[in-house]
């Protein structure tokens, strides 16, 4: 069967650009993240609809399913990511519902950006190695120390355009080999992949989805 061709309203010549669901855990820090990287792609928000209001994975998952069904008569999306953390504790336990919103996601069709133990790794990865087991508190001062987020609320990004476009290939090229250390240690669960994060494969994503012709 031939691949449906989607066309914008009022238009017979030019095929609509792919559409991406983000559903992400955090209100300030993912989202700032992601719309630069929308901005430096300069895309709309219709191209990539970023949506927050839950913060345990199940409730994300179960989030990005709904709204995939609802917009399916209507503009479907094309991708559909979740963007979450492990935030394992130092006795290695993950946070609740984790095991079952992987499975649900992956049943689903949908993917996950999953960082160990938070989000701020993957953004201390765009300055600095960060190889050893680290804790949200100090991944998060960490980023405030070096400027990454505001030094009083260390949610805000600061200087970001520059961040993503002179440091994003450094960020996953430490994630990759951080994966590649976890990969022959045998770390299998995701609490166990300290450092990791795949937020790197949702950027990857939308850079091959909308990478500008010519």
């Amino acid at each position: 069967m031939p691949k449906r061709q989607n066309y914008r309203k009022g238009s017979k010549k030019k095929p609509q650009r792919k559409r991406f669901l983000i559903v992400v855990e955090g209100v300030v820090t993912e989202c700032e993240y992601i719309n630069a990287i929308r901005r430096s792609l300069r895309l709309s928000s219709v191209a990539i609809k970023i949506e927050t209001g839950h913060t345990d994975p199940i409730g994300i998952v179960d989030s990005a399913k709904k709204l995939r069904k609802s917009a399916l008569k209507t503009d479907p999306y094309d991708e559909v990511w979740c963007v979450f953390d492990v935030e394992a504790k130092v006795t290695q336990n993950a946070r609740p519902g984790l095991v079952e919103a992987l499975d649900s996601a992956r049943r689903s069709g949908i993917s996950v950006a999953m960082s160990n133990p938070c989000f701020e790794i993957c953004l201390l990865w765009h300055r600095e190695e960060r190889p050893g087991y680290t804790t949200s508190e100090a991944a998060q001062m960490r980023c405030r120390e070096i400027g990454i987020t505001d030094a009083k609320g260390g949610k805000h990004l600061q200087d970001l355009d520059n961040l993503i476009r002179n440091d994003y290939l450094a960020a996953k090229a430490r994630a990759c080999n951080s994966e590649a250390v976890h990969d022959r240690n045998q770390n299998e669960t995701p609490e166990d992949r300290n450092p990791s994060s795949g937020v790197y494969r949702l950027v990857d994503a939308i850079l091959a989805a909308f990478k500008p012709e010519g």
